[in-house]
């Protein structure tokens, strides 16, 4: 209950201090006003390949379909206030060759704080989407698994509030029929076990350090202070002293890797060969394809196709 209370006073900027429990005022620090903020995104890059599993001369085919998108998301904050906002982001999928029913398959929730009158620009990926086609040219049937991306919707909160005050998504119609969304949320949290944790979004303000107060009482026990000696200086051992673990933004080492066969790719809605010999960059690694840049565009291999082990 006390714990309780007393991150209630934090909030509020209420501090108890001395022993007569004093209550005094502080000043929360203060954040720009949800009207005053603007969240805008656009889909900046996608990459989709085809990897052929088997294929015949009469069009028989088993094949599987690799896509991802790359999104960039604008913040603008009007306030002459600093803003701080959190940010619900999901990437929707839906059955191959069918519409419904849509389900949520990567989702990014962060915390963004943006000067004041100033805005911020980040992007995002989706997790890679594999679905599968096989078709049976002989019996003229065609079998489809796994999901396609549809799009991406954005809910935009304040911190340690659970109803967001915007939404933008890549789809009007996904925004203005939502009755899908609160069972495909339940499934997502229940199958990643990733359930939101509002509470951990406040910024708490720093609680005042008391005085000392002064004693009359003589020490029992004189004090002692020893100055270092000049000899002591030079051969004491350096100490490491751990600092604070902050979150900072690091920036990961280009990888390269050469693909050593002719490799068939599709970019966009072109086909293009990759020449043996070619280095393209590294992006992501799956059990056994990988997801590399090639022409300043992302696009995906088989590991076999490359000199990576």
């Amino acid at each position: 209950m006390f714990s309780c209370i007393s991150t209630l006073a934090l909030y509020f900027g209420l501090f108890p201090i001395g022993p007569a429990n004093v209550i005094l005022a502080s000043a929360t620090k203060q954040f720009a006003p949800a009207s005053s903020i603007g969240v805008s995104a656009k889909e900046i890059g996608s990459a989709r390949n085809i990897v052929t599993r088997w294929q015949t001369s009469w069009g028989s085919f088993d094949r599987d379909y690799l896509a991802t998108r790359d999104i960039e998301i604008e913040i603008h904050n009007l306030s002459q206030l600093p803003a701080r906002i959190a940010i619900d982001f999901y990437f929707v999928g839906r059955p191959q060759r069918l519409p419904t029913p849509r389900k949520l398959f990567s989702k990014h929730s962060f915390i963004v704080n943006v000067a004041a009158s100033d805005q911020k620009r980040l992007s995002l990926r989706s997790d890679v989407l594999r679905s599968r086609e096989v078709y049976y040219a002989a019996l003229g049937e065609n079998y489809a698994s796994g999901y396609e991306i549809e799009g991406w919707i954005l809910f935009v909160r304040l911190p340690g509030q659970p109803h967001p005050f915007d939404k933008v998504s890549s789809n009007k119609a996904m925004l203005e029929h939502l009755d899908w969304f609160p069972n495909a949320l339940q499934e997502f949290e229940n199958v990643t076990h990733r359930h939101p944790n509002y509470a951990s979004e406040i910024e708490p303000e720093p609680a005042p350090v008391p005085e000392a107060e002064p004693s009359e009482m003589e020490p029992s026990t004189p004090v002692i202070v020893v100055q270092p000696t000049p000899e002591t200086i030079a051969t004491a051992a350096p100490v490491n002293i751990p600092a604070a673990s902050a979150p900072t933004q690091t920036s990961l080492p280009t990888i390269f890797i050469t693909v050593t066969k002719p490799t068939k790719i599709t970019i966009g809605r072109r086909d293009e060969i990759i020449p043996p010999g070619t280095k393209v960059q590294l992006v992501a690694r799956a059990s056994d394809t990988v997801q590399v840049r090639y022409k300043g565009e992302s696009t995906f291999v088989k590991i076999s196709s490359t000199d990576l082990k």
